[in-house]
């Protein structure tokens, strides 16, 4: 798989967009680009994403109101404010909202640069790691080892829910039988295809089974996969 780190930029401004997708670029991101927040709110790639890059000056639901929704659906994905206001009521507020950082216009770039691979770093050695998964209406909390569909509570066996966690961490990609054997049965000999293929039918009956739309789905040849899309 990439290693490289997805960054979604949200900013209406296209000069300031371009400079900062290019210098990500460069820099080796993958970059997801929108002009504003109800397009990266609405898209897929947020499911993908290891960080936000946001200004609070947006059409439509400005920088906070995003912030603040992004935070409740994706709790573990770190947000850059970047904005005009140098005010430090503007700065608290973004903080309040969940912003991890708030970088002012006009800045360097190797700035934002830095501190968006401090925000990554930050996150990367948290306790746990990565606090949360959020598929569709499905939101894994790694911590509290619980999963809710539709904002209902879904019990899971300790095997199931880490078979649950490893096909979200795929995030969309298949998740091969072989890495799913070393990953979820610790490559125990005693376990074989059809084990997986059984623990795959108990996911999708308490997780897929009483909602309309499909998030577990097989790639034949290749393995298993989370997304609410059935392809990629």
């Amino acid at each position: 798989m990439d290693n490289k780190k997805c960054i979604i930029v949200i900013e209406d401004e296209a000069a300031v967009q371009q400079n900062l997708v290019e210098s990500l670029i460069r820099n080796g991101f993958d970059v997801f680009a929108y002009k504003n927040a109800e397009q990266a709110i609405e898209s897929d790639v947020l499911q993908i994403a290891d960080a936000v890059i946001i200004d609070i000056r947006l059409p439509g639901i400005n920088g906070w109101q995003a912030t603040s929704i992004i935070k409740k659906n994706h709790s573990g994905l770190p947000v850059l404010m970047v904005t005009a206001y140098s005010d430090v009521n503007y700065r608290l507020q973004g903080f309040e909202t969940g912003a991890d950082d708030y970088i002012i216009k006009p800045f360097f770039m190797e700035e934002l640069i830095a501190r968006l691979r401090t925000i990554l770093k930050r996150y990367e050695m948290a306790p746990g790691g990565k606090r949360s998964y959020q598929v569709g209406d499905l939101n894994i909390d790694l911590k509290a080892k619980e999963v809710f569909r539709g904002g209902e509570m879904i019990r899971l066996s300790q095997t199931e829910f880490n078979l649950l966690a490893l096909l979200a961490e795929g995030n969309g990609l298949p998740v091969s039988k072989e890495e799913i054997l070393k990953k979820v049965w610790k490559g125990k000999y005693s376990v074989g295809d059809n084990t997986i293929e059984v623990y795959i039918n108990l996911l999708r009956n308490k997780i897929d089974k009483s909602f309309p739309q499909k998030l577990i789905h097989t790639k034949p040849g290749f393995g298993y996969f989370l997304s609410i899309k059935d392809d990629f």
